[in-house]
């Protein structure tokens, strides 16, 4: 399979997301999505690669890498939790109405920020309208997948012991990228950073 990033340039992804310059620097030149998710990475404050990277891929594709990430990672799941990623995961492969909705079900009454949580919101906000009113629609603005998809994997990676973020983050990133690049989506744990 090819490519699963939206863009070819990273400064695309600023173009359509403008909001991601109050949170991310923009390149300097002309470089591809996946190459700038790297140097962020290497840069001052390396979390920022996980809030440029769940921008890059069509939703669908960035919950799955989110799902992953925090199943990966999260050891604290419930089972609401885990109930969530379940029908995250439904709407990941269905991709319907029917499908998001039981995730907005699920998720828009709980407390709690867990990363599980987060994902639930990634997909409530994938499509739909922001108003509970059905009379007043109220567009999802583009970004807010993202958004939460970055909140979930901050939450998660965080809430590892300080030794372990580290390698939580580069496990996230390198399985990311690998997906991203047309790849089947690895296994992220702990024992493993391809990213050096």
């Amino acid at each position: 399979m090819g490519s699963r990033i939206r863009f070819t340039m990273a400064k695309q992804v600023f173009e359509t997301f403008p909001e991601l310059h109050e949170k991310v620097g923009s390149p300097e030149g002309d470089v591809s999505p996946q190459d700038y998710t790297l140097e962020i990475l290497g840069g001052e404050d390396p979390f920022l690669a996980i809030t440029y990277f769940a921008h890059i891929l069509p939703k669908p594709e960035a919950v799955w890498w989110g799902i992953k990430c925090v199943e990966g990672l999260d050891r604290e799941k419930s089972d609401h939790d885990r109930e969530v990623l379940k029908l995250c995961e439904n709407w990941v492969r269905e991709g319907d109405e029917e499908a998001r909705l039981a995730v907005v079900a699920m998720t828009e009454d709980a407390r709690g920020d867990s990363g599980s949580l987060w994902i639930g919101r990634a997909v409530n906000w994938s499509g739909g309208s922001l108003s509970p009113n059905p009379d007043f629609r109220v567009d999802v603005p583009p970004g807010l997948t993202a958004t939460a998809l970055n909140a979930a994997l901050q939450i998660v990676i965080g809430n590892l012991g300080p030794g372990e973020r580290e390698e939580g983050l580069k496990s996230c990133l390198s399985s990311g990228l690998s997906f991203a690049e047309g790849g089947v989506m690895p296994v992220i744990n702990l024992k493993k950073q391809a990213i050096a």
